[in-house]
């Protein structure tokens, strides 16, 4: 019962803050019967039962490295194959629209636990033939650090080209404020930085560079606070 209440209130935390991408489907979401929740501290992945909320299976993960982060926010399975080599066997992938990330086996067992990865969900290959064969297209995959990127492993400093749910928030924030008049992507472009420069002008945010710390993360009210 406790797991179900824990479980239930992150599935509501999560979903309230962190970044969403939905697309459209031949198959209907309503006909999935999991959700996949995954912690990056505990590094674990849960597969929840959509009605109940009981957890179903809980298995040990790999994830991204601190250089290339896995993609904070929440997803959808678009794509489903038999993949040999270093997937393990079977790759489940996500429509994160700053780069190409999936969930899928290893070639390198030992890895799991640890951040090993170009980003992608790592699972022994037992348990991603598993869990293959238990979700469907469009199950939804709730990827969690924390109420945000800033309290998640990958917490840093962003440059120029960097990717992320750090990047993807920084760029609605700054749309909201009327400084960046693009789609969110994820993707630190020169569109970017010149919004970046800009704020830093008006705010008096020096030096005057397309540098964001922990100054600019205060500034548009991304302040870690303990």
């Amino acid at each position: 019962m406790k797991n179900k209440l824990i479980t239930i209130i992150l599935l509501v935390v999560l979903i309230l803050n962190i970044p969403q991408v939905s697309i459209a489907s031949t198959i209907s979401a309503d006909s999935n019967k999991y959700i996949i929740l995954i912690d990056l501290y505990a590094r674990t992945l849960t597969l929840v039962d959509k009605k109940t909320q009981d957890e179903v299976k809980v298995y040990p993960i790999a994830i991204g490295k601190k250089s290339t982060p896995s993609p904070i926010g929440t997803w959808q399975v678009k794509s489903k194959a038999l993949m040999k080599g270093p997937f393990g066997g079977y790759w489940l992938g996500l429509n994160v629209p700053w780069d190409t990330f999936g969930i899928h086996g290893t070639s390198n067992p030992s890895s799991i636990g640890s951040m090993a990865s170009n980003g992608c969900i790592r699972l022994y290959n037992h348990n991603i033939k598993e869990l293959f064969n238990l979700v469907d297209y469009d199950t939804s995959v709730i990827i969690s650090g924390g109420p945000n990127w800033r309290f998640s492993p990958y917490d840093r400093d962003i440059t120029p080209n960097c990717k992320g749910a750090d990047v993807y928030h920084v760029q609605r924030i700054l749309n909201a404020l009327g400084y960046f008049d693009h789609p969110a992507d994820g993707i630190y472009g020169y569109s970017l930085e010149l919004a970046v420069q800009k704020y830093k002008t008006d705010h008096n945010l020096q030096p005057i560079d397309s540098y964001i710390n922990d100054d600019f993360f205060k500034s548009i009210g991304c302040e870690r606070f303990e």
